[in-house]
């Protein structure tokens, strides 16, 4: 029988297991099933939070600095430089794991600074070209500390660098300040979310809950992020409904405008720097997935992408998680023809998560007892 080559493409489970890790449970439980089997292990991020460990596998040099993290601590970071593009993490600036415990209070004093010091830091390597990648945020401030730290000043002068709490504060901002390197760089802004900035599926309706907000601290961020949309709507610019807006706790709002940033697909640029399409043209199954797989993941997710560009390629993907919310109908439509939950596997979500690894390498098993049939 001719080996069924599998392509172990997972993202990442939060708060469990990288993605590095994910693609190892997967690709033992596969091998430990079937000897007609071999496996390609190619984790994958969806241009946000992971991306800067996808250039690192692929050869960029880190740049590592110390930032003013979330909360206004100094919090170590890194940022990348391959083939002459500056990676800026926003994770790494102003990201969750900077807010031990996160609280209505943490929520609205979380701050961006640390990722417009690390958009300074490249800029001072003397990079013309950076991506800005989103996702794995701890603020919801609009991108206002990014801003302040890459020269904007503000009325009151502390207000940029407050957090979203603050918002309303601002009486005033002036772009004329901003760095005037910007003008030479392009910029781009990878995003993976399709949610705007304000609104019922706005940044802090949507994500500020994830980030410790209740409906009081959501009705603050609401009003403070409506207000600076104004503001920068009176320098000249406004995105606040577009697409992709509230990326990043409405950094991806900041950057479309203050900054002219070009708006890129998250997940789509990741796979084009894996060079996927020639992973996959060696490949008879893709395996992928992340921890949880619901209505968000139709919108910019890496399972879903990599899926599309495996269909494209008339392969079939199946996919695992740790709790799978879509329908396998749902699941039809994007090209996945079979999925597991870890969470049924394991019988709870507690045992789920308390041991992942063990059941990914079940699934793997699962997925090599069946791969002959699925392909």
């Amino acid at each position: 029988m001719k080996p069924v080559r599998v392509l172990v493409a997972p993202d990442a489970f939060k708060s469990s297991l990288s993605a590095t890790e994910a693609a190892r449970h997967l690709a033992v439980g596969i091998a430990t099933a079937s000897a007609d089997c071999t496996t390609v292990e190619c984790p994958i991020a969806d241009g946000g939070e992971g991306t800067i460990a996808v250039l690192e596998r692929l050869g960029a040099h880190l740049h590592h600095t110390i930032v003013t993290g979330a909360l206004g601590y100094p919090v170590p970071a890194s940022w990348a430089a391959h083939n002459g593009t500056a990676y800026v993490e926003v994770a790494q600036g102003a990201g969750t794991h900077h807010v031990p415990i996160h609280t209505g209070v943490t929520c609205l004093r979380a701050m961006s600074t640390g990722v417009g010091e690390l958009i300074a830091a490249a800029l001072d390597a003397g990079h013309r070209k950076i991506i800005l990648t989103t996702g794995g945020s701890a603020v919801s401030d609009g991108g206002a500390g990014m801003l302040q730290a890459l020269g904007a000043e503000f009325s009151p002068p502390d207000a940029g660098s407050a957090g979203g709490g603050s918002l309303s504060r601002i009486l005033g901002v002036d772009l004329s300040t901003l760095d005037p390197r910007l003008q030479e760089v392009d910029i781009s802004v990878a995003i993976d979310v399709r949610n705007p900035l304000l609104g019922a599926t706005g940044t802090a309706k949507t994500f500020a809950p994830q980030k410790g907000a209740g409906a009081r601290e959501v009705e603050l961020l609401e009003a403070g992020l409506t207000r600076w949309a104004d503001l920068i709507d009176r320098s000249g610019h406004n995105a606040a409904l577009e697409a992709g807006a509230g990326a990043s706790g409405g950094i991806g709002f900041a950057a479309m405008t203050a900054l002219g940033a070009r708006r890129i697909d998250g997940a789509e640029l990741v796979l084009d720097l894996l060079r996927i399409d020639i992973l996959l043209d060696e490949a008879d199954l893709v395996v992928t997935g992340e921890g949880s797989l619901d209505t968000q993941s139709l919108f910019g997710k890496a399972p879903l992408a990599i899926a599309a560009r495996a269909a494209a390629h008339r392969i079939p993907t199946v996919v695992v998680a740790g709790r799978i919310e879509l329908t396998p109908s749902e699941l039809a439509r994007h090209g996945i023809i079979a999925s597991w939950s870890l969470v049924e596997l394991a019988g709870s979500t507690a045992a789920a998560l308390g041991d992942p690894g063990r059941w990914l390498q079940e699934a793997g098993r699962l997925v090599a007892t069946r791969a002959s049939k699925l392909t």
